[in-house]
């Protein structure tokens, strides 16, 4: 069966005339400003994603960046962790001497007090 471009035409506008009659007005506004705000939520987000990508993704200081670079620290400073250890090892060891050298140096100058009083004391009359 063939159809004529009328018989097409007919269908079409019994078609719409149908979808007028079940449809009102207002509902098909309302779909129509629902696509819109979609449409301008869509672009919204859109922005919002960019913002993030660059933020993420910003060679010079992105969060991947700095995330990086904090790793690399990390690994830099684990790596130097034994010759830290040392260091303190060593600042360790030299308080203790220095710790031991002053209570010898007090011991000798309170020993050398006690002499020069004895002697003073020696020469002193009665």
């Amino acid at each position: 069966m063939a159809a004529t471009q009328k018989d097409i035409l007919e269908l079409i506008l019994t078609e719409i005339a149908t979808m007028k009659t079940k449809l009102p007005n207002g509902e098909l506004k309302r779909m129509e400003e629902t696509i819109r705000e979609m449409k301008d939520n869509y672009a919204d987000m859109k922005d919002d994603i960019s913002d993030i990508k660059f933020t993420l993704l910003n060679p010079e200081d992105g969060i991947i960046v700095r995330v990086n670079k904090n790793t690399d620290w990390r690994h830099e400073r684990e790596d130097r962790q034994k010759h830290y250890d040392d260091i303190l090892t060593e600042f360790e060891k030299m308080k203790d001497w220095k710790d031991s050298v002053t209570k010898a140096l007090w011991i000798v100058f309170t020993a050398l007090v006690g002499i020069v009083g004895w002697l003073l004391s020696g020469i002193m009359p009665q």
